[in-house]
């Protein structure tokens, strides 16, 4: 096995007709991994137009200091969903806009990526879900 080949990534979803698609992850305070970020299952697609996105804090992270981002831009993971758009110690539903169109995957397949990081008193709840609502898939 070659040990110079790029990382693979989840594979984006194509759909040949002009319909939504979604991306969904649901991020846990205890995830493996998720103080560095974890990948979604699947990546937005090359051209894809992200529409939405909805991020509902099911259980209040109860850390000291939490702070739930998603994002394309590693490492810090924060060009869809950054810190300050959402309240991850209080149970709610938050739509933020940053990222919306189609810049963020215009060029190639991209993967997102959700990241939680505390410092203070370690959380011992939190969960949330996202969904990322995009259309196309398409280079033009």
């Amino acid at each position: 096995m070659a040990t110079n080949t790029a990382p693979a990534y989840p594979q984006a979803r194509r759909q040949a007709w002009q319909v939504t698609n979604t991306l969904k992850k649901t991020v846990n305070f205890n995830d493996p991994n998720i103080a560095s970020g974890v990948a979604f299952d699947e990546s937005l697609p090359a051209g894809a137009f992200i529409i939405s996105v909805t991020c509902e804090i099911v259980t209040a992270f109860n850390g000291t200091t939490n702070v739930l981002t998603i994002g394309t831009n590693a490492t810090t993971y924060n060009n869809v969903v950054a810190s300050g758009d959402v309240t991850p110690g209080t149970p709610s539903v938050a739509q933020p806009t940053r990222g919306l169109g189609r810049s963020l995957a215009s060029a190639a397949e991209t993967p997102v990526f959700a990241k939680y990081t505390q410092t203070g008193t370690a959380a011992t709840t939190g969960q949330a879900v996202v969904v990322i609502e995009y259309e196309g898939g398409w280079k033009s």
